[in-house]
């Protein structure tokens, strides 16, 4: 796998599945990738590998969140929703771009260099749609964490439930008509700078959210003690859903620190190096990792949610139900 930063400024026009290689050459050399040494048949194998695992874990841990936020209406609540939204899109790259990466690789270890071109294509283009709003999610949280913390009393009147869908909807469809028209029809980079600068501006401003929560935060640390009992309980359950934010944001920037260095290693060499595509790879694989992250971390720091999965759970458990049953006869 080569730059996917070169990829964005890929010409669209593209239509035809024999000129993917030809219009991919300036990113991927396809010479060299006709005759792969064995380190690269290794890496790939053990890449694809461990993909082919995680995606079970992304497909079946995101849709279980997905489907007992859905059937719980006690967590229809907005950090929730953003949640769910979150889980949403972990779920689409276990179905779309995790899958897209084992078959191009496999497509490249048997010589099929055409199909190889064509399933890279699509592998980047849901890269760039679901990871993107994956970002667009988190910085999402870090908003509603601070409007949280800013609005205290008025929170509840200003972010309601049915407003933070409406904010979902907006930026999923956003997101989405950008990607394509870049990825399709764009036929300039302008658009790609575009897209850039959005993920630059969302970013800056969700470290500013985080940036003044810790400075409140430690403001109210300082009167803590001076609080009623309704209060403190409050700035508890506030600090513990804060806290898991950040460990999303970081997972998330953890994830993607290999693929960063990968990228800007990649973009510096004037011919393309195996040995650095050996490693964008395998950091592509770890990228990847974070949509089965995510709902671990869900489960384990959300009590609400991970007590309304058992339950879910048990409710489809088949030795559960034969047991109830037996227990039902023998009565």
């Amino acid at each position: 796998m080569a730059n996917i930063t070169s990829l964005i400024l890929l010409n669209a026009s593209i239509i035809k599945p024999s000129g993917y290689c030809e219009n991919l050459q300036p990113f991927l050399d396809m010479d060299i990738r006709k005759k792969l040494p064995q380190y690269y048949v290794i890496a790939s194998l053990t890449a694809s590998f461990f993909m082919f695992m995680l995606c079970f874990f992304a497909l079946f841990l995101n849709a279980v969140v997905v489907f007992v936020t859905w059937r719980t209406p006690a967590l229809h609540s907005p950090r929730n929703i953003l949640l769910c939204s979150l889980a949403a899109t972990d779920f689409f790259v276990g179905f779309t771009s995790q899958p897209f990466f084992v078959v191009a690789e496999l497509f490249l270890l048997f010589g099929q260099l055409e199909r190889y071109c064509l399933t890279v294509f699509m592998l980047f283009y849901s890269s760039w749609l679901f990871n993107g709003i994956s970002f667009l999610t988190l910085t999402a949280i870090s908003f509603e964490r601070y409007l949280a913390l800013r609005f205290h009393l008025r929170y509840t009147e200003l972010i309601t439930a049915s407003r933070v869908v409406i904010t979902v909807v907006i930026y999923w469809l956003i997101w989405a008509t950008l990607v394509t028209v870049l990825w399709f029809w764009a036929t300039s980079k302008l658009l790609a700078y575009a897209l850039t600068a959005v993920c630059l501006v969302m970013g800056v401003s969700a470290l500013r959210c985080l940036s003044l929560i810790h400075k409140t935060m430690k403001r109210h640390n300082k009167h803590v003690r001076d609080t009623n009992q309704k209060t403190f309980q409050s700035m508890i359950r506030y600090r513990r859903s804060t806290n898991t934010m950040i460990i999303l944001v970081a997972a998330f920037a953890l994830s993607y620190i290999p693929f960063v260095i990968t990228t800007a290693v990649s973009a510096s060499q004037e011919q393309e190096d195996l040995r650095t595509s050996v490693a964008h790879c395998l950091a592509v694989a770890v990228m990847f990792a974070n949509s089965s992250v995510n709902p671990v971390i869900y489960f384990w720091r959300v009590t609400e949610l991970r007590e309304a999965a058992e339950r879910t759970l048990r409710r489809f458990h088949p030795l559960k139900t034969k047991r109830s049953d037996t227990e039902f006869d023998t009565r």
